[in-house]
């Protein structure tokens, strides 16, 4: 199952010259940013400690993947488009949509997945909890 993330705002850039798109960057609270951080640190130590033990996996770590075209050169392989995503968030840099589309696209129906939703995290509170539709008070 996804993990689900909320951010709140886009960025959207000018695109480069000679070409047709625009990264966009996602802004997210220190919170969430936090959280989505420590789940990419997450992923990656449990794929690199599998990659440790398992010649099958290591092979499909450092292999370029069909469909995950780079502009320039050989295809991401699984290990770039994590070690990306990593490095983003060393840096301490908003996530682009160019390295998360790759990241859904790799881990898809997944726990290691990612959906992000616009708008802060809803908090649940007493109140909400007390005086929602069907509960124990019959309220």
């Amino acid at each position: 199952m996804a993990k689900q993330f909320h951010y709140t705002s886009r960025k959207e850039m000018e695109p480069r010259p000679g070409t047709r798109f625009a990264t966009v960057y996602y802004k997210q609270t220190q919170t969430e940013y936090n959280r989505l951080r420590t789940h990419i640190y997450a992923v990656a130590a449990e794929i690199m400690a599998q990659c440790d033990g398992d010649l099958d996996t290591y092979r499909w770590w450092t292999t370029p993947l069909k469909g995950y075209r780079k502009t320039q050169g050989a295809n991401y392989t699984p290990s770039e488009i994590v070690t990306d995503m990593v490095e983003q968030f060393v840096k301490q840099k908003d996530l682009p949509s160019g390295m998360l589309g790759r990241w859904q696209k790799l881990f898809a129906d997944t726990d290691w997945d990612i959906v992000l939703v616009s708008g802060r995290p809803h908090k649940e509170t007493t109140f909400g909890q007390l005086f929602q539709a069907g509960n124990q008070y019959g309220v």
